[in-house]
């Protein structure tokens, strides 16, 4: 092999070897699942939203979960989003993943399983309610359902539908 041939193959490796760090760097390999990641909160006090890291467990002081919404196009505009309905658990559901949550954060065996949504546990302490509205339902009962699925029929006045917002 030629000089010029083993330069021209080398320079090929090292440009392979820059993409594969890019692409390495910028999917956040090396990264746990969705480190960073936030949800939307809802401070039911303060009638105000702030953005929380997604494993944050509610109710979280006096926040809960929000599914926040605009229609699309309006998602970075904040005057335009809209609480959907908000979501919290019930004490024996929130004891349960903070415990999971714990062993998790020590790098420890974790010994038991954090609850499946499946299981009797979360369907029965998984609430959700609307912002306006006092009473939670559990998620799975049938007002529970259609807290959960009121805001995917509403529309703009030209047509447009709701996308999720996330901070």
């Amino acid at each position: 092999m030629s000089g010029q041939a083993r330069l021209i193959l080398k320079l090929c490796g090292a440009v392979v070897l820059a993409a594969v760090a890019i692409w390495y760097a910028g999917a956040g390999c090396g990264q746990r699942g969705e480190s960073g990641a936030r949800v939307w909160f809802y401070d039911q006090y303060k009638k105000q939203l702030y953005s929380a890291p997604r494993d944050t467990i509610p109710p979280d002081g006096h926040g809960v979960r929000a599914i926040v919404v605009a229609f699309r196009g309006e998602e970075n505009d904040p005057a335009k989003r809209r609480v959907a309905y908000l979501e919290t658990y019930g004490q024996p559901l929130k004891e349960a993943l903070e415990r999971a949550k714990a062993a998790r954060n020590s790098g420890k065996v974790v010994k038991e399983a954090p609850p499946s949504r499946e299981s009797e546990l979360f369907r029965t302490n998984n609430l959700v309610r609307r912002a306006d509205e006092t009473e939670w339902h559990v998620a799975g009962s049938p007002e529970g359902r259609r807290v959960m699925s009121a805001w995917r029929i509403w529309r703009a006045a030209d047509g447009r539908e709701p996308v999720v917002c996330l901070p």
